[in-house]
């Protein structure tokens, strides 16, 4: 057994071959999270009866974009309709939108601005947007962008990379300032995205590939924001990531995480033919159940973290 730190959190790695000991038990170390990366098929069942959750290491959210925004919408919730068109109204009645289709150098650099000054409010945030400047602006993969100015000052915006081979737009990074954020700029700012998606005959969207674990580096409420957006969670490698893999988490306690804490395991084994996923809720009060459900889940439980804090 291996102890790491990833990003504050402390994370045991165990082989196969260390299972049965459960040698986090004896551990003189404090741990938060035990886990088994790419776990073989004969060890599934063994770490499900020790609770583990046996998961996608990462998560791609994407959409079918369909023929047009009403159709898109229409498949939303009521309530998810209303937020999405009153953010518009806001953003109409005070914001110039600009779409462009090849990213000009200034307007990126203030973009880019504007990002790292939202990334340094993250207790773990990393600006990995300026790491793809050149990329965006001279490829060789193609970028557009989708800007939102309030008079002169760059207030938010998205850069979106085209993925041909995949028949998909990628929305890749994306900041709105402190003020606009309160009014859900980044929804319009989604939307106009898919939007030029489609004028440029597109079928998928994504909204961004996450670890599979809520309440880290991304906070739960993040994963209700791109269900109501429209989007569904798949383990990203069955969209199209050469790395995607699989692993199993055993959560011990929420010092280190955000409460609730939740996790996308396979409903039936990594293994099935069938990829569903089931929404493991781990919280002290799972009062919030509810928040969380997602048409595309096979199931919502929840759990209580293995020790107390």
């Amino acid at each position: 057994m291996k102890i790491v730190d990833e990003h504050g959190l402390s994370v045991a790695l165990i082989e196969p071959a260390e299972l049965a000991l459960e040698p986090w038990l004896s551990a003189g170390e404090h741990i938060d999270v035990v886990r088994m990366p790419k776990p073989p098929a004969d060890t599934v069942d063994a770490l499900t009866a020790r609770g583990f959750v046996v998961k996608p290491e990462m998560l791609t959210w994407v959409a079918r974009l369909g023929p047009d925004e009403d159709t898109f919408l229409a498949r939303l919730e009521n309530k998810s309709r209303q937020d999405i068109r009153r953010a518009r109204r806001r953003a109409s009645a005070a914001l110039r939108e600009e779409v462009q289709d090849r990213v000009d150098a200034e307007t990126l650099d203030r973009f880019l601005a504007l990002y790292e000054e939202r990334v340094a409010g993250m207790q773990f945030g990393v600006p990995y947007a300026r790491r793809h400047r050149e990329t965006v602006l001279n490829g060789p993969q193609k970028y557009f962008a989708v800007f939102a100015f309030e008079g002169d000052e760059l207030v938010g915006g998205c850069l979106v990379a085209e993925c041909p081979e995949q028949d998909t737009i990628r929305i890749r990074f994306s900041a709105v300032s402190e003020s606009w954020r309160r009014d859900s700029l980044a929804r319009t700012l989604y939307f106009t995205a898919m939007r030029t998606a489609r004028l440029k005959g597109f079928t998928w969207a994504t909204l961004g590939d996450e670890p599979n674990l809520y309440g880290h580096l991304t906070r739960a409420g993040l994963f209700s924001f791109k269900v109501n957006m429209g989007f569904e969670a798949v383990p990203s490698q069955d969209f199209g990531d050469p790395t995607g893999c699989d692993e199993a988490d055993l959560v011990l306690n929420l010092s280190a995480l955000q409460d609730p804490c939740l996790i996308l395991g396979y409903a039936s084994g990594p293994h099935s033919a069938d990829r569903k996923l089931v929404g493991h809720f781990i919280t002290e009060d799972d009062s919030r159940l509810d928040e969380f459900g997602a048409p595309f889940l096979a199931g919502l439980e929840p759990r209580r973290p293995v020790q107390s804090d």
